[in-house]
């Protein structure tokens, strides 16, 4: 039986955090990322323990909306003082890779039990809704490119990841990426799979879901992968005709010209992928996010809680220093943050010269 708990935690941007330990008023617990798939912001993960003296072992997790973990700390000792104190423990997170832009949780375990759970909320970019910034970015890319890859999943379920709050498990997916000409038309993906043509391994008619990546023309970098269902288009459905006369433009050295299209429908199936964009597009664990985590962690700074200073006994009113406000306004900061460490600059500025005073006193 688990004796320690965790009374309070956060996860909170490591820019904010700072800002909000000289003045209260600028604390927001978002982690910031740029983008969706993207990396985050470096961001602190706050705990405070209470127990029993003694020593424990303590990790955390971070799951995303559909139960999927995508990081899990390295496990490490936790001294408690006794039942009278909370014992905080901050440890930092310089990057860590995404590809969900809605509500994650974070899960505390003490000696091999979960003790909390907390959501981590993101804010991606400068705001707005994460869904309808990946359709959009998904919609360039594929309008730009001729090529997109897809990935299979295997037939088990996550097996090893335990349930969150029931949520469901997600699918694991093979790490295989198989690059394919599509068809890209009201938001729709549209690709010809069979013997005579690209042959997507592993896709079928039972076939519900699949993972597809869009990379940048330019860079050859991911900008968004995206879960999508798969449906399988009759021959004589109206939108098979329409996708088989707009691949004979897609189709680069094509052999056959439009003579394709009978080629296609004899040997071919037609699969109209529809990408999920609820919340953010969805991805579940890969032993590519997994390695992300792990780069991540093995980074992690363990930051103990600072020792009281002498300035932390003296009372400013925080205000906003304008010249470190444009500076970093200049340098592309979003508002808030700018504001928040503008304040945090003027802050610290007039404890350093109240302080000064009083020790030349």
């Amino acid at each position: 039986m688990t004796r320690a708990d965790v009374h309070y935690a956060l996860a909170i941007d490591r820019e904010i955090w700072e800002a909000s330990r000289v003045d209260p008023d600028l604390l927001d617990p978002v982690v910031r990322v740029d983008a969706i798939p993207g990396t985050t912001h470096p961001f602190v993960v706050l705990r405070d323990y209470q127990g029993p003296q003694g020593t424990y072992l303590e990790y955390f997790t971070l799951a995303d909306a559909t139960g999927s973990e995508i990081f899990r700390s390295s496990e490490r000792k936790v001294d408690l003082r006794g039942e009278m104190f909370q014992d905080r423990v901050i440890t930092t997170i310089p990057r860590l890779q995404l590809d969900r832009g809605d509500e994650h949780e974070m899960s505390f375990f003490v000696d091999g039990d979960l003790v909390n759970s907390i959501p981590m909320f993101l804010e991606v970019g400068e705001g707005g809704d994460p869904s309808v910034m990946a359709e959009e970015t998904l919609s360039k890319a594929l309008g730009k490119g001729a090529v997109m890859w897809i990935q299979i999943p295997k037939k088990e379920k996550v097996s090893r990841l335990k349930k969150i709050r029931n949520r469901p498990r997600g699918l694991v997916y093979d790490n295989h990426q198989q690059p394919v000409w599509f068809i890209f038309d009201s938001g729709v993906i549209y690709v010809f799979s069979g013997p005579t043509e690209q042959e997507v391994d592993g896709l079928t008619p039972e076939t519900e879901e699949v993972r597809i990546v869009a990379r940048s023309k330019d860079l050859r970098s991911a900008v968004v992968r995206t879960t999508a269902k798969v449906e399988v288009v009759p021959t004589d459905d109206p939108r098979w005709t329409k996708a088989a006369e707009s691949g004979i433009g897609k189709r680069l050295n094509l052999p056959d010209g439009e003579g394709a299209i009978d080629r296609w429908r004899e040997n071919c199936t037609l699969y109209a992928l529809t990408p999920e964009f609820a919340g953010a597009p969805r991805v579940a664990a890969t032993d590519g996010a997994a390695a992300a985590a792990a780069d991540a962690e093995a980074e992690a700074e363990d930051k103990p809680e600072v020792t009281k200073r002498p300035e932390d006994d003296i009372h400013v009113e925080a205000q906003i220093d304008q010249e470190v406000f444009d500076e970093l306004i200049a340098e592309g900061k979003s508002e808030r943050v700018a504001r928040a460490k503008a304040k945090a600059a003027y802050v610290r500025a007039e404890k350093k010269r109240i302080l000064a005073e009083q020790q030349s006193g």
